[in-house]
């Protein structure tokens, strides 16, 4: 799995974290809006365990088991926290999304 982008499977699509959305072309502003309420969503939403394991996964590109190392804590609930994390994600944004991106 390519890291350099967030994914959200749950959404189906890969949102680029870096500045540079050029190739994102008419969608950018869009994007960014996305990434605004994808940051508020981590900050507001999960835990500080979650918060600390979803940015080390995708924003640092760590691996499972270079977290769990890390926090001394087993890989499965390395495991366990990013599916949550996803899941509670995903409840949060699924209604404010869908008319960002098809309105």
């Amino acid at each position: 799995m390519d890291r350099t982008t967030f994914s959200l499977e749950v959404f189906g699509d890969r949102l680029p974290l870096s500045n540079n959305i050029n190739s994102a072309g008419d969608n950018r502003l869009k994007l960014n809006q996305l990434q605004k309420y994808l940051s508020k969503a981590i900050d507001t939403e999960l835990t500080d365990r979650q918060k600390e394991i979803i940015k080390a996964f995708f924003y640092d590109g760590s691996s499972v088991t270079e977290i769990s190392t890390r926090l001394g804590i087993n890989k499965s609930t390395v495991s366990r926290h990013l599916k949550r994390s996803k899941e509670k994600l995903h409840n949060v944004l699924k209604y404010g999304i869908y008319p960002l991106w098809y309105d």
